[in-house]
């Protein structure tokens, strides 16, 4: 890594020190001469100008002397297999032990545009150019200021844009931030500029406590110079408030139940032909049962009793186990599972469940899918309890409908606003309807998307509003499958994959949600399992809305059936939203005139962002896909 001591033989950033060798004294002007070499065009000074600069008030033959004796010191200090400089008669070029000091690693990490490696270039400036130097001269004095000013101007530009790039899509870089801010703090401490990046920075991740504390730290700089805070820090704060105000709102009382606690019984789980269900099955149905009995609304019998009284020929058993609600598992072949919830005093089925416990998934899902159907279980013996107090507005329901007829599977933005204004009307009628919670995620989420990623507060809104979706009603698949999503974009792949096995065991059948489980496991590097759902989605859905067809193009494009992507964006009615995958795809396929016309047309729509920056875009857990996607791009003409 960049920044440790040992490793940098040549420190040139902060007080310059000479670490190449055990010479306990290195001339300073040694330095100088090392760091004006890298700094010059080419790495390369003639004779004349090195000495010029160096001994600015001695005669022109002297300070050539000089510059003799000091190229046999450095010579001498670095020796012949890694030579500091290089002397080609009239020319003095840097030499490879030069270029592994810390201000050449700065520069090259500036110029890479990898991210990692210009974090640790901005970790390796402790300091200025050449720090305590002792400055005779005019010539010597104006170049140092000018180095040191463009310099600074490099480290604060490459700094806003790595606090941007590293948290643009909202994931936790609490730590990266730290690191590199505190550098840019003992660079500058009185720069108000740099908390303001923080205070963005930290406030993209979700962090708002860390913003907070950015923009108190400065305030008590401010007040220890007699300063005011400048406008642009006031009103940034101020728009950050408002995103914590936003996300305050999705805190909603929990209604507490005041009833009797009802009792719930297991009955032991049998095939669709009455046969005992397998070993698996049966440890499957008992998890699911001691993992509610941490709620405290109603109570669980013991698996082992309710499953021994339901085997009882006559029934006498069961009734003594005096059960309000049964949970009755049929398995059906390929281990399917049908969970439902009875009533006893009527025989209605209050709740129903599918889920697949196959080999391939269970290792990962067992766990996981027994406390969903837990915790679903729970809300809706729960919710039986106290929905006879509850009321709904019919009319919250209608602006619900409404905005789901504006969206309907199509990217336009100014339709997503309006949807979501028709589910927020829902919501100030009956704060208690989930579905629309996760409607609002979804249009949060396409605009963050439509808007080129560029703004992560709405990925964060997004996700509060699926969380408090899920809260509400943990049996609703929409709300764990925005979650899912979200958590995509963030970077949270694990998170992701086991939100969407929630989401899908929740509704198996739900060919929107099969499109966008398609899609992510496409993004996991799962490109055949992928394509397979995709296909099912369309099968659901052989009339498919703009977005299906979008998602088939991404998974297509991703195992590198570009004809085949380019001909499923066809079959759009509106293409702006499939640019990229447009421009990527033709480029890939070897049609530069076409991913030239449609690069065009992308910069036209995001003229701010690079080639790099709409790579990345794509959230992949492979960085080689996404190492491909920008060399598409560069093809295409987008720099």
């Amino acid at each position: 890594m960049l920044g440790q001591t040992e490793q940098i033989p040549i420190r040139l950033l902060g007080v310059p020190r000479w670490n190449a060798s055990a010479q306990a004294y290195f001339p300073a002007k040694g330095l100088v001469l090392i760091a004006a070499l890298l700094l010059a065009p080419g790495e390369t000074l003639t004779r004349q100008a090195a000495a010029a600069l160096l001994w600015e008030n001695a005669s022109q033959e002297r300070a050539l002397g000089n510059l003799r004796q000091l190229l046999l010191r450095l010579q001498q200090a670095s020796g012949t297999e890694e030579p500091a400089i290089l002397v080609n008669k009239n020319d003095i070029v840097a030499g490879p032990l030069a270029h592994r000091s810390d201000l050449a690693q700065f520069l090259l990490s500036i110029r890479s545009g990898e991210m990692e490696q210009q974090r640790e270039g901005l970790l390796a400036v402790s300091g200025e150019l050449l720090e305590n130097i002792d400055v005779s001269g005019e010539q010597f004095y104006l170049w140092l200021v000018s180095e040191r000013h463009r310099l600074k101007s490099l480290f604060f530009a490459t700094f806003a844009q790595l606090l941007e790039d590293t948290t643009r899509f909202g994931g936790r870089a609490a730590l990266s931030i730290a690191s590199i801010g505190d550098r840019a703090l003992r660079l500058e401490p009185d720069r108000e500029e740099t908390y303001r990046n923080l205070m963005s920075a930290y406030a993209r991740t979700g962090d708002h406590e860390a913003s907070e504390r950015v923009f108190e730290s400065l305030g008590r700089w401010l007040q220890s110079e007699g300063r005011p805070h400048e406008p642009a820090t006031l009103a940034l704060r101020r728009r950050l408030k408002g995103y914590v105000a936003d996300n305050d709102s999705f805190n909603l009382p929990v209604e507490q139940p005041s009833r009797v606690k009802p009792r719930v019984a297991f009955v032991q789980p049998t095939s669709f032909d009455g046969k005992p269900a397998t070993v698996v099955v049966r440890a499957f149905i008992e998890d699911v049962a001691n993992t509610l009995v941490r709620y405290r609304t109603f109570t669980v019998l013991s698996s082992y009793s309710s499953f021994a009284a339901t085997s009882d020929g006559n029934g006498e058993l069961y009734k003594s186990l005096r059960a309000d609600y049964q949970v009755r598992t049929t398995v059906f072949d390929d281990m399917r599972l049908s969970i439902v919830l009875l009533e006893e005093s009527s025989g209605e089925i209050v709740w129903s469940l599918e889920v697949v416990l196959n080999e391939r998934q269970i290792h990962a899902a067992f766990r996981l899918l027994s406390k969903q159907v837990a915790a679903a279980l729970a809300e809706r013996v729960e919710r039986r309890q106290i929905e006879n107090d509850r009321h709904h507005d019919s009319s919250a329901y209608l602006h619900f409908l409404s905005g789901q007829q504006l969206i309907r599977g199509k990217c336009d933005l100014p339709l997503l606003r309006r949807a979501r204004a028709e589910f927020r009307k829902a919501l100030d009628l009956d704060p208690s309807m989930a579905v629309a919670r996760a409607r609002i995620a979804q249009t949060l989420q396409l605009e963050w998307l439509m808007l080129g990623g560029s703004d992560p507060h709405l990925l964060h809104r997004a996700n509060a509003e699926a969380k408090v979706s899920t809260e509400i009603d943990p049996a609703l698949g929409i709300g764990h499958w925005m979650c899912a999503v979200v958590a995509l974009y963030q970077r949270h792949f694990d998170i992701s994959a086991e939100k969407f096995i929630e989401a899908e065991a929740l509704a198996p059948n739900s060919a929107d949600l099969l499109i966008q489980h398609a899609d992510a496991l496409a993004h996991f590097g799962q490109q055949e399992e992928a394509w397979t759902r995709f296909q099912s989605a369309i099968d659901l859905n052989p009339l498919a809305p703009d977005i299906y067809w979008w998602a088939g193009a991404s998974i297509a494009m991703k195992r590198e059936e570009y004809s085949t992507a380019v001909e499923l964006c066809s079959r759009m009615e509106n293409d702006e939203s499939a640019l990229r995958i447009l421009t990527v795809s033709h480029s890939l396929n070897g049609d530069l005139e076409m991913a030239k016309q449609y690069g065009r047309r992308l910069q036209e729509n995001y003229p701010e962002m690079t080639a790099r920056q709409l790579s990345l875009l794509s959230p992949n857990r492979d960085p080689a896909v996404n190492e491909k996607f920008y060399q598409a791009y560069r093809l295409a003409g987008i720099k």
